[in-house]
């Protein structure tokens, strides 16, 4: 704990900083999944055809993908979604998932993993489910969303 009685203290990285880890390829941590308190990690990597991780399931978390760079297609259940720069998806706990590179060159993503809490509904009271439970207009959705 700091002089104030905060577990966790504010900090900023610049581009391409970070804790880097060789797991097979370079990541790039930005916040951390040990440090107590903490709610999710963050974390961002390139990587190309050849690397892609086999098919695996989490069992604590959900993982959460953006593209930044590059082509890939996510598997997750069954499902397949295809995604370039600006793609987003989401992959639940439990289920097993993986991706394939379609470009040729360098995919650039961010990572994002949650742990579920475990009889958690409603939010963890920030301002994401201020905004989901109407305190907030929502102005657009999805497609597949009714």
């Amino acid at each position: 704990m700091d002089s104030l009685g905060r577990r966790v203290r504010p900090y900023a990285l610049a581009a391409g900083e970070g804790w880097t880890y060789r797991f097979g390829i370079d990541f790039s941590v930005k916040a951390g999944e040990v440090p107590e308190g903490s709610g999710a990690a963050f974390l961002e990597y390139v990587t190309k055809q050849g690397e892609e991780p086999p098919d695996h399931t989490h069992p604590t978390e959900d993982e959460l993908f953006y593209v930044l760079e590059g082509a890939v297609t996510f598997r997750c259940g069954g499902e397949g979604f295809d995604l370039e720069k600006g793609g987003f998806v989401f992959l639940p706990r439990g289920i097993p998932h993986g991706y394939t590179i379609r470009s040729g060159g360098p995919v650039r993503l961010i990572a994002v993993t949650a742990p579920v809490r475990a009889g958690a509904s409603g939010g963890w009271g920030g301002f994401v489910a201020d905004m989901e439970s109407a305190q907030g207009e929502l102005i657009a959705k999805p497609s597949f969303s009714s």
